[in-house]
Order: C-alpha cells, then sequence, then structure tokens
C-alpha cells in the first residue's frame, strides 16, 4: 500500500498514531495485502467444491396459527408503554 493511500486510510477511520504503531501498523497492512494478492493467484479449476462437508439433519418445527384481535395482543409477547415497544438501553 502507497504511503499516501495508507495515511488516507487512517484519516477515514480517523486514527492517529504515533511513530512505532505507524510502522507496525503498515507493515501488517501490507503483510495482508500481500496475502489476498497470493490467494489471487491459486487455481480452483480442478478442485470438487464442498459447500457442506458434514451432513446436518433437518429439524423442523411444528407451525401453527393462531388469531388475536385488537391492538392490546399485538403487544401480546413483548414489553410495552402506552403501545410503544420498548427495547434496552443503549
Amino acid at each position: 500500500m502507497e504511503k499516501d493511500e495508507f495515511e488516507r486510510l487512517l484519516k477515514t477511520a480517523r486514527i492517529e498514531l504515533d511513530e512505532e504503531e505507524y510502522s507496525l501498523i503498515e507493515k501488517d497492512i501490507n503483510q495482508i495485502l500481500r496475502f489476498f494478492d497470493r490467494l489471487e493467484n491459486v487455481s480452483l479449476e480442478d478442485e470438487e467444491l464442498a459447500f457442506h462437508p458434514v451432513e446436518i439433519p433437518e429439524k423442523l418445527r411444528k407451525d401453527s396459527t393462531e388469531t388475536r384481535d385488537g391492538i392490546e395482543n399485538i403487544f401480546y409477547n413483548g414489553e410495552n408503554y402506552r403501545f410503544y415497544f420498548l427495547g434496552p438501553k443503549i
């Protein structure tokens, strides 16, 4: 990665580094990019791909329907206040 690209990346991510951190992170990113360059050259033409190497049995649930009328029943399973759903505090 070129130096100006790396500095733009740091600026975009709003990361400030001292000189030692800068050189270590730049070195690590360049190693990662070299690894991805090597992966681009891997040929899988003669390989059979395995999407599910382990057989996973299907576990199906029984479906059932319920009918509830009225807005009060919409909030039946959730915590609410004045017909607004309540969520966790952030």
